[in-house]
């Protein structure tokens, strides 16, 4: 058969049209087919029209006509889609049934290669999320992701840090990674954009410097600056994962923990990640509400890494509120750049030194517990400030970008305390809100700063947030989201007053 590219066909859905001469509109076996050009090939939607399209030809929107890169009335083949043993594997999870490593593997398979649709997707993520997985299972699921997409070799051992995310403000990979840098070690840190906090490591770095590099370029420069801050999604790392997330996981709100521990360290083997400082935002608000929920993914994340070969090391780190004052990707990379200066916030220099001592000390560099000691005299020595330098430099940035150069949103506004009292809670929820009003992270200009945090007591009318933004809407609907939205708690010192009956 022939392409044929529609171009008044607008719609990003993956549907084909043929001409009703070529199939049966009513047979549900012609509405599902695989469709082959070149070496691509894809599984699709079919609709029928007479309209839009002749005998013999296939009908393909622009936006799908330039994912398998078809042009007008060059050869395509499609045939009806018989429904994959994979499908039959995914259901034994629901009467309760482990899955093997080759049950594993064939469901990964044909998510890779496009044999599944959304929904058979979405079954086996559901599966997953109200059906714990074993440890072998969650063991073979990591390997599973990593196996195919990109692989990263070095010919010396490779540190990382990664957070399971779930805080804002957490700017401090672009502070660690200098730090340990500059010790010697060699941390080429692959990191992930926002999915629902204000700026991923990835958008912080990215007002520095480019982070969309190969493999080849990373496995270049990396050895010679001894670290890196690149996007991950650049380097088709564990394709398979970023499948589940960006078409299952992200619309439907779906976090199975399983998934979680296969996500990351399947990410890390693609990189060669031999020892991994996990970090672990705990509070309300964020993924791990409890001490005890935390403490129960460390665990398997530490057995789930032993078992692949990476030595892990969790941090439960404290969350419940913010960190630094700095929230959107230009505000954190300011404050990031003051830190690596000696002047940011108290917080994000602790949280720093202590995550990054943990490596230290997993090299050998440092004995237990005096890590964060040897990783406090190489920032405040300004080792860290001139590796970081050398790092944006490497990676087409400017290496002398002071935090003042940075530009941030025009318009600002700012939310007053309602009353005197001491802040007693900042509501990690109420920021995420905020700020995909301001449009972040892709608006890398807009965000915001804390002017106060927990624990400070203020007067009424105190200024407590100042928001920046692009464009005077979104400052409204920001500053309409933040003084509706309880963001901060004001209390007294009298919490609460219980009291007894009057007694006559």
């Amino acid at each position: 058969m022939k392409s044929k590219v529609l171009k008044d066909f607008d719609t990003n859905d993956r549907i084909v049209v043929l001409n009703p001469a070529d199939g049966d509109p009513r047979d549900p076996t012609t509405q599902l087919a695989q469709v082959s050009v070149a070496q691509k090939r894809l599984l699709v939607n079919v609709v029928f029209s007479e309209a839009l399209v002749e005998k013999g030809m296939v009908g393909f929107p622009p936006a799908l006509a330039k994912q398998l890169g078809v042009k007008s009335k060059k050869p395509v083949s499609i045939a009806p889609r018989n429904r994959p043993q994979s499908y039959d594997i995914i259901k034994k999870k629901y009467d309760h049934k482990p899955w093997t490593n080759d049950d594993i593997r064939c469901i990964l398979d044909d998510i890779y290669n496009e044999n599944l649709t959304d929904l058979e997707m979405a079954a086996f993520t559901l599966a997953i999320q109200y059906e714990n997985l074993t440890m072998e299972e969650t063991e073979n699921l990591t390997k599973g992701f990593a196996y195919h997409g990109t692989q990263l070799t070095f010919n010396e051992p490779v540190y990382d840090k990664h957070s399971v995310g779930g805080i804002a403000g957490n700017k401090v990979s672009l502070v660690i990674v200098p730090i340990v840098a500059a010790a010697g070690l060699l941390i080429p840190k692959t990191s992930s954009r926002a999915i629902t906090s204000p700026s991923g490591t990835a958008d912080t770095m990215e007002v520095l410097a480019d982070v969309s590099f190969s493999a080849e370029e990373i496995q270049e420069i990396a050895p010679k600056t001894r670290g890196m801050i690149v996007w991950g999604g650049h380097l088709n790392l564990a394709p398979v994962d970023s499948k589940i997330i960006s078409r299952i996981e992200r619309p439907l709100g779906l976090d199975p923990e399983s998934i979680i521990i296969a996500s990351i360290l399947s990410k890390k083997l693609a990189t060669g990640v031999k020892h991994l400082v996990l970090d672990m935002p705990t509070g309300p608000g964020t993924k791990l509400e409890t001490r005890a929920k935390g403490t129960s993914l460390a665990h398997k994340f530490v057995e789930i890494g032993r078992r692949v070969g990476i030595e892990v090391e969790c941090a439960l780190t404290y969350a419940d509120q913010p960190v630094g004052h700095a929230i959107g990707p230009a505000l954190e990379a300011r404050e990031a750049l003051e830190t690596l200066m000696g002047k940011g916030p108290r917080s994000v220099h602790e949280k720093s030194v202590e995550l990054a001592g943990i490596l230290l000390e997993m090299a050998r560099l440092a004995p237990k517990r005096e890590g964060s000691r040897l990783a406090d005299e190489i920032l405040r020595s300004g080792k860290a400030l001139e590796k970081m330098k050398e790092i944006i430099e490497a990676q087409s940035g400017n290496p002398n970008i002071k935090p003042e150069d940075i530009e941030v949103g025009q318009y600002t506004a700012e939310v007053r305390a309602y009353a005197d009292g001491y802040i007693s809670h900042i509501s990690n929820t109420a920021i995420k809100k905020i700020a995909r009003e301001l449009g972040c992270p892709v608006n890398k200009k807009a965000g915001m700063v804390l002017l106060h945090k927990a624990g400070e007591f203020v007067t009424k009318d105190t200024p407590l947030l100042r928001i920046f933004a692009t464009k005077e809407s979104h400052l409204e609907r920001a500053l309409s989201v933040a003084n509706n939205s309880q963001m901060y708690k004001l209390e007294g010192m009298v919490i609460e007053r219980i009291s007894a009956a009057p007694i006559d």
